[in-house]
């Protein structure tokens, strides 16, 4: 299976209901937790300004100091044990594990603390990071611990709706800026089989659903700056490798590239959201990216036979199929100007540098019961977009 690692600059703001404010939380000793690197700025622009058909000009530029919000995920990390019940065998609890990219610039000596609150409102516990710097125009990964430990304390068999906070610290200024606030669903599914021993073997999971109809098209520089080749990611409910889903590129109605031919394209997973004790993978969502080698923004001597977006102004559309059954779609254009028609969705709500939002229709005959309204209220954990309308 072709991995194709494609950092997007993806890296991807609601208000809770009263009862489930902040209020200070209980500290846990803090882990010693790797630390990732920072990722120094990169100039992506490829084109001339006159031009405007560089990747920069399509995939825009990170918000300033914030959550990149389509990198922000949540999953359940169970616990093999409850701490409540700590003579119970096959007792599974879990807990949350955030991860995200934080982008520049952030001075130095500065943490994020993550509050997390129940169901009803109450206070769960609360994680920081350990301590970090970001330059202007670079990104930081971070990722909360989760089950650091055997019956570990902050773990819970508790469901519903969650809720959480981000918040950037720095002892030196004595400053705290809150960077995201936003909710969670947890549901459970019954994991054991008919011996009691293990009848309190649940398979705890977030719902991700919402994320399927989202889409983010860009144009991909690592190989070529000046001509930088079309890309586009998307979700999907399941673990398929790239034999079972491929992409297909069409232009006014007529086949122009693939991801089945690897000269062509290529097509991959960038990150898989798990459910522990799921052994079918129902409760399992991937990020997917395709890229189209021979599909170029502009003219490159290096592509000299590629397709190119500048050139061909007209209707697009990329289908995916699924053991070769269409699971979606997605439409977009390119205008007279040779620029692909930017539908705003990504400026106007702070998504900068993920490239251009598209709306995906799913298709759901393969991947099992899909909620297909959940980006409605969910999306972005609490945090829908605006003007966002999915496709049906």
């Amino acid at each position: 299976m072709k991995i194709l690692i494609f950092m997007m600059t993806l890296a991807f703001s609601g208000v809770l209901p009263a009862a489930a404010q902040f209020p200070k939380l209980p500290k846990m000793p803090k882990a010693d937790v790797r630390q990732p690197s920072v990722e120094t700025p990169k100039n992506d622009n490829g084109a001339t300004p006159e031009t405007g058909t560089g990747a920069g000009a399509i995939n825009g530029r990170d918000p300033q100091t914030a959550v990149l919000k389509p990198s922000l995920t949540i999953r359940a990390a169970r616990d093999l044990r409850y701490w409540k019940q700590p003579a119970v065998d096959n007792f599974w609890s879990w807990m949350p594990e955030v991860e995200f990219l934080v982008s520049g610039p952030i001075p130095d000596s500065s943490f994020v603390t993550i509050d997390f609150t129940t169901p009803d409102g109450k206070p769960w516990y609360s994680w920081d990071s350990a301590p970090f710097a970001v330059p202007e125009g670079g990104r930081y990964a971070i990722q909360s611990e989760a089950v650091p430990r055997w019956q570990d304390k902050r773990s819970t068999i508790l469901t519903g709706t969650f809720g959480f906070r981000i918040t950037l610290k720095n002892g030196l200024n004595g400053t705290a800026q809150e960077l995201y606030r936003g909710s969670f669903k947890v549901g459970k599914k019954f994991a054991g089989n008919e011996n009691a021993n293990f009848k309190n073997q649940f398979a705890f999971y977030v719902e991700q659903d919402w994320a399927l109809p989202i889409g983010y098209l860009r144009l991909d520089p690592k190989d070529e700056p000046a001509a930088p080749a079309l890309a586009l990611a998307m979700w999907f409910r399941g673990d398929y490798d790239n034999d079972r889903l491929t992409a297909f590129l069409f232009y006014n109605g007529k086949q122009i590239s693939n991801t089945k031919t690897s000269d062509k394209g290529s097509g991959g997973t960038i990150k898989s959201l798990i459910t522990e004790g799921d052994d079918r993978k129902e409760l399992f969502w991937a990020f997917w990216n395709f890229t189209f080698y021979k599909v170029r923004a502009a003219r490159s001597g290096n592509y000299p036979e590629a397709f190119v977006l500048k050139d061909n102004p007209g209707n697009y559309e990329v289908k995916v199929l699924l053991d070769d059954e269409l699971v979606r779609t997605v439409a977009f254009t390119v205008g007279s100007d040779g620029r692909i028609v930017d539908n705003g969705l990504a400026e106007r709500n702070g998504l900068g540098g993920s490239g251009i939002v598209v709306p995906v229709r799913v298709i759901p005959v393969k991947e099992g019961a899909l909620n297909l309204q959940a980006w409605k209220t969910d999306a972005f954990y609490g945090n829908p977009l605006d003007g966002f309308t999915a496709v049906q």
